[in-house]
């Protein structure tokens, strides 16, 4: 999907799946229909990061000409970027409203992957020791060989992460989690997958390794 977008942007040159290209068109099609201020709801509502914002930017300074990708251009797409989030919806010029509309591209797309992928995947239950707060453990076995799984929080850049604007729905806060499972000797090994937006989100994912693991389908 997110490919799909880009495509349609025309920031990339590859071939995509039909269903694809017809999703990434659907929701298109659905963003370029909304107004500022429904522009703001949907953004807000789904937790639009300012890292969404600052791409958003960049893609819609960079529409209709080469991308240098220097500093003057990085520049320009910081200074639209806090435009956007210092005005009122009300006060957004065209430009303000078509780097939130990009931002909504690439971060509904990257839902529709996110979901896609939790469908087609088929989690093995672990055995989780800990809590959601430091982290969570688990020890599974496959093929005699023990794994340790960990999920725990990981450091990110908290000002990209961070949603534009605060839903009264959501948390304030903002951490992001990743897994890692290693094996033990003789040949260490050990691979790892993040930033996942929750701690049950990262869990699956490793659950989701597991079974690719376990299937001979990946190793570490």
């Amino acid at each position: 999907m997110s490919a799909a977008m880009d495509v349609r942007a025309g920031l990339l040159n590859a071939e995509v799946p039909a269903q694809a290209d017809a999703a990434a068109l659907c929701i298109r099609r659905t963003v370029d229909d909304l107004g500022p201020a429904e522009l703001w709801e949907l953004a807000r509502g789904t937790a639009v990061t300012r890292g969404d914002l600052m791409r958003g930017a960049a893609a819609t300074l960079a529409e209709g000409r080469p991308v240098n990708g220097d500093l003057l251009d990085e520049l320009a797409a910081h200074i639209l970027a806090e435009e956007v989030t210092e005005r009122s919806p009300c006060q957004w010029g065209r430009q303000h409203a078509d780097a939130v509309r990009a931002a909504l591209y690439r971060s509904l797309a990257d839902l529709a992957d996110a979901l896609l992928e939790v469908s087609e995947s088929t989690p093995t239950p672990l055995d989780w020791t800990g809590d959601d707060t430091s982290g969570r453990f688990a020890t599974p076995v496959i093929g005699g060989v023990t794994y340790g799984v960990l999920v725990q929080p990981t450091e990110t850049a908290a000002s990209a992460a961070e949603p534009v604007w605060h839903h009264p729905s959501l948390s304030a806060t903002h951490t992001a989690w990743q897994w890692r499972i290693a094996s033990g000797p003789p040949d260490p090994a050990s691979h790892g997958c993040g930033p996942f937006p929750s701690a049950l989100a990262a869990r699956h994912a490793a659950e989701c390794a597991i079974t690719a693991l376990a299937a001979g389908r990946c190793d570490l």
